[in-house]
């Protein structure tokens, strides 16, 4: 006989778990006391709230591909966690939920925080199962304990995503008798799972039609980050002469300095990108759902399946095929796929060489006519600063391997249009449901698994206040981040879309780099874009926590890509 809470503990160490993210409470404090033993083989961080937490373990999936344990009460696992659970669930993050129904073996008679389901009490279960791929209810220690070996291997299997183990109060501290069914075996078994590859045939008519198309491009999405596939997406591209375009969250699946990016596509999109797709006689996905926002609201002019050939690689087949009708769906590993694709690609160029220089050229030709990541108000100073040169020094300032997160709003989409990303999967943003608030947490998970890189989370004044708490955890943890606010004292895209009738959309003027420097880290105000570089270099130098908060000018507006994207003109 053993503990429960003692054998989730041992689990979760032989699961290979580096990280729990939360904050004790309710029946999770056993587990937490299981884990005491266990450190530093897994570390837990104190976050100051639960959203805080599982962003963080949102985004420590996303770096790593490997899940981290969100843990705490409950009703705050159910309603404050729940903004990183819906993030993750629909961005496809691994993660592990451990939480309590507090019911305090008296759930059926009125109980303080309860979140059991009955009459009188919050219904966690369906909760829960609304935002992840699995979740389970343990009402006995054994359930609780098998519970979690699947939640792990739910976690990680297909298609990633968030899965959750509920548990009774009686559930967690109670004994699990090993002896008798169901058994408890070792937790690897349940892991030793590996991502399918697409059917031969499928792969060789795939190929054919690659080999054949006469201007064919490639779309690649966050699934590219999610399978570590940025070599196979170069290769595939430089094999055949073919340009990449990005989805936003695929943003630097490949270098957008490499001679064959041509930058995001849809609505925030470059012009570059949303030409090479409108024109493309064949269109590659690769691990993209391709949502209303790349295809700018379905928009025949830029994806047209009556007019192009699309085939989509996805992990999971009910994506591909899932907004367009695609003439081949190959269902698997992103990297596995491109793999088999590459190698057939080859066979038939070895029988009928393809030069690649022509298309290069040409694809040359159309960015420096279409201005790829080059327009006047980039290299325009000003004081109050304006967004698109607030970009250009952050990409001219920082060091090319710097890990970028970004947050909800305006922020994003200046930062996704004009920053061009010099390394692969060094852009981390917020797009399930894109939620502010985002970047600050994010950016402390990202330092953790990077912590030789330098990380800079930018974010607007609004997204800052929600998760300003961050720095304290930044601080705690020694974590030396730099937050990059745009400053416009407003929710600024709530504001532009207000026309002339502001309501309820302005703030009051805040400095926000005191608040850093009250907390003990490094925080300064600039105002002139003159003055930005060196106030970069500084908090970098700083090796604390820093915020450099920089007003903006709050005229520009990023609406102007959308009617872009919507002409879709190419002069």
């Amino acid at each position: 006989m053993a503990s429960a809470s003692k054998m989730m503990a041992d689990i979760l160490e032989e699961a290979g778990v580096e990280y729990v993210f939360g904050i004790p409470g309710g029946g999770t404090g056993a587990i937490y006391d299981g884990l005491y033993d266990k450190s530093p083989r897994i570390k837990t961080i104190l976050t100051r709230h639960e959203q805080a937490a599982a962003i963080m373990a949102d985004a420590y999936g996303r770096a790593t591909g490997r899940p981290a344990v969100v843990m705490g009460q409950g009703l705050f696992i159910g309603s404050n966690a729940s903004f990183g659970i819906m993030e993750a669930y629909l961005s496809s993050s691994p993660m592990v939920i451990l939480t309590d129904t507090s019911d305090g073996d008296m759930a059926q008679h009125p109980a303080n925080q309860s979140g059991s389901g009955e009459y009188g009490s919050i219904d966690l279960l369906s909760i829960l199962r609304s935002m992840t791929k699995y979740t389970t209810l343990a009402t006995t220690p054994k359930e609780a304990v098998v519970g979690l070996q699947l939640a792990l291997k739910h976690a990680t299997s297909g298609r990633p995503g968030p899965a959750a183990v509920l548990m009774r109060s009686a559930s967690i501290v109670g004994e699990v008798d090993v002896e008798s069914a169901p058994f408890i075996h070792p937790t690897q078994g349940y892991l030793n799972t590996a991502s399918g590859v697409a059917r031969p045939e499928d792969v060789a008519r795939a190929a054919q039609l690659l080999v054949e198309a006469r201007r064919p491009v490639m779309v690649a999405g966050n699934g590219v980050h999610m399978a570590d596939a940025h070599a196979q997406v170069k290769r595939l591209a430089e094999l055949l002469g073919m340009a990449v375009a990005t989805s936003y969250k695929g943003k630097s699946a490949i270098a957008e300095t490499h001679p064959l990016a041509v930058g995001m596509v849809g609505q925030y999109g470059l012009q570059t990108a949303n030409t090479a797709v409108s024109q493309a006689d064949l269109v590659l996905i690769v691990g993209a759902k391709l949502t209303p926002q790349e295809t700018v609201g379905e928009n025949p002019s830029l994806f047209d399946p009556r007019k192009q050939t699309l085939i989509q690689i996805d992990i999971d087949q009910r994506n591909a095929g899932w907004t367009l009708p695609v003439e081949i769906g190959l269902i698997g590993d992103a990297a596995g796929v491109l793999d088999q694709i590459i190698e057939a690609c080859q066979a038939l160029l070895r029988e009928k060489p393809l030069d690649p220089g022509p298309r290069q050229q040409a694809l040359q030709e159309a960015k420096d006519r279409l201005k790829y990541y080059d327009d006047p108000e980039l290299f325009s100073d000003s004081s109050p600063a304006l967004p698109q040169r607030l970009v250009r020094i952050l990409q001219e300032t920082l060091d090319p391997s710097t890990l970028i997160t970004l947050d909800a709003g305006n922020n994003r989409a200046w930062m996704c249009h004009f920053y061009q990303s010099q390394r692969e999967k060094t852009f981390f943003c917020p797009g399930g449901m894109a939620g502010m608030g985002w970047s600050l947490p994010a950016a402390l998970a990202i330092k953790l698994v990077h912590p030789d890189r330098p990380v800079v989370g930018v974010t607007g004044d609004g997204g800052f206040m929600m998760s300003v708490h961050a720095l304290n955890t930044a601080l705690q943890y020694d974590l030396p981040v730099v937050y990059v606010v745009m400053n416009d004292s407003a929710l600024g895209m709530v504001r532009h879309h207000q026309g002339g009738r502001l309501i309820a959309s302005e703030f009051i003027e805040t400095d926000n780099g005191q608040i850093a420097r009250a907390m003990g880290g490094y925080g300064v105000q600039v105002r002139d874009s003159r003055d930005l570089p060196d106030a970069l270099r500084e908090a970098i130098d700083s090796k604390k926590p820093a915020v450099v908060d920089v007003v903006i000018d709050h005229e520009p507006n990023p609406d102007d890509f959308r009617v872009t994207a919507r002409r879709l003109t190419d002069t």
